[in-house]
Formats: C-alpha cells, structure tokens, sequence
C-alpha cells in the first residue's frame, strides 16, 4: 500500500495541488457533486473506462474534495491542513492501494490490511477514502478480502475503485459499487484539450485515432520514447509480411517490450493499424503510407480478404482482453499466435 499519486497505468500525468475533472468528465462529476452536497455520497465507487480518459485523476480530484476542510466552488481548495497533508502525502485519512510492482496483481495481503485503517476511526473526523487501482488486478483472494469491507461498510469510509476493465471484477464487487463510467470523449473536445497540450492538426487527430480516442494516452503515444517504441513493432511487423522475420523470434523479442513498453498498449496500435488498412480497403480512401504499403501487399481483394482482416481484427481484440483480465496468460505464446496469423494473411 502506498500513500503517494499513481498515475495511469501507461499514462504519466503530474497531479496539480487542487486536481480536478477534465473537460469530457464535467458530467460524471455534476452529478457525484450534487450526491456529497446532500450528503448522499456512495460508499463505494466504480470507476471505469479505457486507459487514457484520465479516470485516476478524477479519483484524485474527488478524494481532495472529500478530505477537505473547506471546499470551494464544488473543489479542494488546495490550501487547508486536510489539503496540505494530502498534498504531502501524509494524510491519515487517505489510503492508496496499488500493485507493488508496476502491472503486478494486487496481493490479498494489501487488501487485508484494509482492515485496520477501515475498522478504526477518523484521524481528523471526516471521511476516509480507500483510493484502490487497477481493481481487476486483484486475485480471488484479494477480491473476496474486499468483498468483506464493501459489504460492512463504516460509515466514513468511502472505496475508490479504479478499472481499466470492470468485467474483471467479480459480479457482487461491481453491485456494492456506484459506477460512474468514461466513454470516448467527442473527438472535438478530445482535439481541443490535445491542442492546449502542445498535440496539435493531423499529428493529433492520428495520435487520437492511435489511442483508440483516449486524448491522455495520446500524450502520451507522442513521447519520444513511446514512438520509437511503436516504430519499430510497426517495422518488424512488416518485415514478418514479408517473410523477413520469424513469428517465434519476433514473439520473443516483444513479449516483454522493455523499459517503458507495454505489450496491451503494442496490440492497441496493432489494431489500430488493422483497423485502418479495413476503413481504406472499404470506402477506398488513402491512409498512412506505411499502413498503405501493408494493405497494398495484402493478397485478395473481395469478400475474403476482407473477412479474414477482421477475423484478425476480432483476435487482436480478444488478445487485448486476456491482457487485462486477471487470467495471466501466457504472453509468448499469445504473442505466437498472433505473429503467426499475421503472417498467414500475407501468403
């Protein structure tokens, strides 16, 4: 358990001293306001959608509202004791629960010292929040372990929980839960709040159409690091096309992508890659000219070839899933899989 920020899974976003929603979040938080401001706040939230719509700092935003001593225009004022020590991260009334290691599961033995900090008093006599994430990396243990809280809940107490993948989590974690979910923004709010980032005209609108409509995790896919990342699956990928790579070798060097990388993330861009060669082979419009090239050496023009892209598509989807499940599949053999397939639609 720690008691500093966490950022997005894949997303490094630096909270400001009074975090608030974002501009696609105005909704979600107009309504969970209206519930504090009558007293009607649930004890246990859900809150879900994509990596990248900026679900954590949210979370963030509505614990600062919660362990504040003097909250102003419906946000933490930023400048209290109860702010000063969450600011510092030493609040008493304020737990964060996260993997020990990055992308690891959340052990039952975190979830059981919950019972201590839930079971005792508040420190400074308001609420306490149990700030917890990803939710569906927790095991059975760890899931049953919470199950025990959210079902006896202290009166003080509120459970944020953070999910990437909600259908992870078992059923009855999900009834004790208010969800407040995140689609995809409009792509024109996305665009704006890309162009106040520095992510501005076609470089933006394909790093969005890249990150599946996420306007953070498209920050974050125009870092050096990631592109060069992406870059280089994207040539290997060809180069497998070609027949110039072997599936298992390819499977092997990218089951793990190193520091920085993340194997979910690599099969987004893929799809999305895929998902472009389909939207140019169906209204004949040009694309990216490396994806282009990819769809140009694509054998079979009708119907089947056709069938056989989304047929791919649809196991990239299902690849995605297993990823962020808590079913901890085998990755090089997954990867195999999807490396031969590929392949194949090129012979």
């Amino acid at each position: 358990m720690k008691s500093d920020s966490v950022s997005e899974d894949i997303i490094v976003e630096r909270q400001p001293a009074i975090p608030s929603p974002l501009p696609w979040q105005a909704a979600q938080w107009q309504r969970l306001g209206a519930q504090w401001a009558a007293g009607r706040c649930p004890h246990a939230l859900l809150i879900s959608g994509q990596p990248g719509l900026g679900k954590r700092r949210f979370a963030d935003a509505f614990a600062a509202l919660l362990l504040c001593d003097q909250p102003r225009h419906g946000l933490a004022c930023g400048e209290c004791r109860g702010c000063q020590l969450r600011i510092a991260g030493s609040h008493p009334d304020l737990i964060r629960v996260v993997p020990e290691k990055a992308q690891g599961p959340l052990k039952v033995e975190q979830i059981r010292q919950l019972g201590e900090f839930v079971g005792r008093t508040s420190a400074r006599g308001g609420a306490r929040v149990v700030w917890l994430a990803p939710a569906e990396s927790m095991n059975i243990n760890a899931a049953n372990a919470l199950l025990k809280n959210l079902e006896e809940p202290s009166g003080s107490v509120v459970f944020l929980l953070i999910s990437d993948n909600p259908s992870g989590l078992l059923p009855t974690i999900r009834s004790r839960c208010q969800t407040i979910a995140f689609p995809v923004p409009p792509q024109q709010s996305a665009l704006r709040w890309l162009n106040d980032s520095g992510v501005e005209g076609e470089v933006a609108i394909g790093a969005l159409a890249l990150a599946g409509g996420a306007p953070l995790l498209a920050v974050s896919l125009m870092e050096p690091e990631s592109r060069e990342l992406r870059e280089q699956f994207l040539a290997d990928i060809t180069a497998l096309t070609r027949g110039d790579e072997s599936p298992v070798t390819l499977a092997g060097r990218w089951e793990s992508p190193g520091e920085g990388g993340d194997l979910s993330l690599l099969l987004q861009c893929w799809q999305s890659w895929v998902g472009q060669m389909l939207r140019a082979r169906s209204t004949d419009s040009a694309g990216e000219r490396t994806i282009m090239a990819l769809l140009q050496r694509l054998p079979g023009g009708g119907p089947e070839g056709m069938r056989r892209l989304f047929g791919f598509y649809d196991q990239l989807l299902k690849a995605r899933g297993l990823l962020s499940g808590n079913s901890n599949p085998n990755k090089r053999l997954l990867l195999e899989e999807l490396m031969i397939r590929w392949a194949a639609l090129f012979r």
